[in-house]
């Protein structure tokens, strides 16, 4: 083949990656300050009044709020909890709902993609609460 060819190719392709790097740098940037607006007004306030249902309840859970993050998690066991985060390692960025219990010695794990890419800025409370709800049994459950 013809080194002239190959390195035609070879060069599209570096240019390609080029391009989809720096789409993908700007949807994460983009994603990063959306998360970061939602997870102030809407995640936090939200996942504290579903702790304080729960609390009225009878369940024991409280709200952490690492960095980037918040968590739901079970005061009986950190390792039953749900954390909501903005996941950009994909090729999309995604809002993620991350859902870990035990039951003696066994951890279960589950993953559930609340938004990704453009709509993670339009996520509202309504659709938050959809998929917390939704996700909420197994962890209350006795």
């Amino acid at each position: 083949m013809e080194i002239s060819l190959v390195r035609k190719r070879v060069r599209q392709c570096i240019e390609h990656a080029r391009t989809v790097g720096v789409a993908r740098r700007d949807a994460n940037r983009e994603a990063a300050a959306a998360w970061e607006r939602l997870l102030a007004e809407v995640a936090v306030p939200l996942v504290q009044q579903i702790a304080q249902v729960l609390k009225a309840e009878g369940q024991a859970f409280r709200v952490d709020t690492p960095a980037g993050r918040v968590r739901l998690e079970s005061e009986r066991s950190a390792d039953d909890h749900i954390e909501l985060a903005l996941d950009t390692t994909g090729q999309a960025p995604v809002v993620v709902a991350a859902v870990n219990r035990t039951r003696g010695r066994e951890r279960m794990s589950d993953e559930h993609i609340v938004a990704s890419g453009a709509d993670i800025a339009s996520l509202d409370d309504e659709r938050l609460l959809e998929v917390l709800a939704g996700v909420l049994g197994p962890l209350v459950e006795r």
